[in-house]
Formats: structure tokens, C-alpha cells, sequence
């Protein structure tokens, strides 16, 4: 098992044993795979990853803090090690510093205070497997560079497709406009968007075996097929798809479920909050460019050394 390196930032000292105290008891990674340093300072946890050994893989950082905003600290740690995944954690964020910390921090996650258990170690699974696509990411162009004698330009698709799957057309119609309304030019984020909306999951299935999706959202309550079942055949048929669950009524068994059967990455709750929905719909987008562009170094990589 890989160990990783994580740093909990939090001006509340109770707050970091609550936080350190359900991350070591983590059913997905297991405390033998964590190493865990709490600061209750931005500035001295800034100083700790300054250090020859101060490097960490994951970073959960409160937002609003005496010395600095997590805001800002993030963009402090990001120019000291620019690979760790970011996680903001906060009570008190509008869509104003949400934005700023996606735009400007480039968080990976978002999670809000008070926390539960799941979305807690939900987002440790997503930020490691997030880490460790990244660290790939860096090596295949660190090879490129050593083998082209130029550095990789990334391309990225002139859209992106997102599958929407309710069926509720009052829903569809709701995240539709949301996401045409929220972001300029029909973009999250940098990532221009294309929104497939389907009430039928044979209808969804039928697309998904015709063309490529990035993300899948659907809503658990679907007849014929639960949102579960759904998603792990749309995992059969686009295995690098982002799946995503959307439901007002999930309890811990269909959650874990979700995770564990299905491979989801997020849970949205119904009714959605606008900018938890943005966030991890930008999380998911930025995880699939970066598989993307993983996928077409590697296979540069192997071109080159056919000739």
C-alpha cells in the first residue's frame, strides 16, 4: 500500500483531532496508508512545506483563518509544491470565494462545515486517485520532454459532453439552466461544456453506446434502473466517463454503494446548492482533461519509440 503525505490546516485545534481522528479511520485507504502533520497556522504549515522533507500529498485547508484565508494560502503552497491536491474546507463560503478558489487556488475539492463522515472520506479517495493521475501526468511529460526535446502542449477538446439522466423534466430543465445560466459561453470553469439531458435510462445507454461522454450525472430514483445500477453499466460501456450521483433520498448503504460498486466521484444532494454543484462538476471536468492528456502523451510516447 502507497502512503500518503497529508496536511490538515485549521485555526480550531479540536476541529484537526476531529478531522485526523475519521481520516485514520478511513474503510477505503486504511490508517497504515496515511501520514498526517495538523497546523492550527497557515504560516507555519507554509513554513513545514518549505522544509527538504516538507512535502505532502493532500491538503485540507479551512478557509477563513486569522492569519490568511485558505485562498490565499493555497496559492502560497501551490508555487512550494505545486502537484499536492488542495481541499478547502469552510462553514462560511459564497459563490464569490468559491470561484476564487477554483480560479485562483485551483482547489480539487470542496467540503462544507459541518461536515459528514462520507463526503469527508469521499473527497480523501477522490483527491488521492486525483494525486495520483496528476504524478502520472508529470512523469509522462518529464519522458515527453526528455525524448522530444520540447515540452507537451496540451489540446484540450473543443467540448466537453455531459450526460444529465432524471426523470424529472422539471430537474433536467433546472440543471440545464444552471448550467447554461452559471457559466459564460457555456463553460465551467476553462472547460467548454455540451449538456445531454435524458429522463429514460435506455435512451442514456443507447447515447453512451453511440458516443463519448465525459461525465455522467444521474439521480438514483430511476424506474427500470436505480441511479447505481445505471451508472455501472454506463461504466461498462465508457469506463473514463466521470460518474456522478444526484438524489434526495441516498442513505449510507446506497452511498457506499455508490463508491464502492459504481466508482462514483461525487454525490450531489437533491435540492442541490449552486456552488457545491459547480465545484464538482469543474473537479470532474479537470480530472478528465488530465486523463486525456495522459492518454495522448502515452500514446506519443509509444510512437516514438516504434520509429
Amino acid at each position: 500500500m502507497s502512503t500518503y503525505r497529508i496536511l490538515l490546516l485549521d485555526d480550531d485545534a479540536f476541529i484537526l483531532a476531529a478531522l485526523r481522528r475519521e481520516l485514520l479511520s478511513n474503510p477505503y485507504v486504511g490508517h497504515d496508508g496515511l501520514e498526517i502533520e495538523s497546523f492550527t497556522s497557515p504560516l507555519a504549515a507554509l513554513a513545514r512545506a518549505r522544509e527538504n522533507d516538507g512535502y505532502f500529498d493532500v491538503v485540507i485547508a479551512d478557509n477563513r483563518m486569522p492569519e490568511m484565508s485558505g485562498i490565499d494560502f493555497f496559492k502560497a503552497f501551490g508555487e512550494i509544491h505545486p502537484d499536492a491536491v488542495r481541499v478547502i474546507l469552510s462553514g462560511h463560503t459564497n459563490r464569490a470565494d468559491l470561484m476564487r478558489a477554483i480560479n485562483e487556488a485551483h482547489i480539487d475539492s470542496f467540503i462544507a462545515k459541518p461536515w459528514r463522515e462520507y463526503d469527508l472520506k469521499c473527497a480523501l479517495v477522490q483527491s488521492l486517485r486525483h494525486y495520483d493521475l496528476r504524478c502520472k501526468n508529470r512523469r509522462l511529460a518529464e519522458l515527453y520532454l526528455e525524448r522530444f526535446g520540447q515540452s507537451y502542449q496540451p489540446q484540450h477538446k473543443d467540448k466537453f459532453r455531459l450526460m444529465v439522466v432524471d426523470d424529472d423534466s422539471n430537474i433536467l430543465r433546472a440543471l440545464e439552466r444552471e448550467l447554461d445560466e452559471s457559466y459564460t459561453a457555456g463553460c465551467i470553469g476553462t472547460y467548454p461544456l455540451n449538456v445531454h439531458a435524458f429522463e429514460r435510462t435506455d435512451a442514456a445507454l443507447a447515447a453512451a453506446r453511440a458516443q463519448q461522454f465525459d461525465v455522467v450525472i444521474s439521480d438514483y430514483s430511476m424506474p427500470f434502473l436505480n441511479g447505481i445500477e445505471f451508472l455501472c453499466q454506463i461504466r461498462e460501456v465508457q469506463p473514463n466517463a466521470v460518474r456522478m450521483l444526484l438524489s434526495g433520498v441516498a442513505d449510507m448503504k446506497v452511498l457506499i454503494a455508490a463508491v464502492n460498486t459504481a466508482g462514483v466521484s461525487h454525490f450531489i444532494a437533491k435540492p442541490w446548492i449552486d456552488y457545491k454543484l459547480r465545484a464538482a462538476i469543474d473537479w470532474a471536468l479537470s480530472h478528465r482533461a488530465l486523463e486525456l492528456e495522459n492518454r495522448i502523451l502515452a500514446d506519443l510516447l509509444r510512437l516514438k519509440r516504434r520509429h
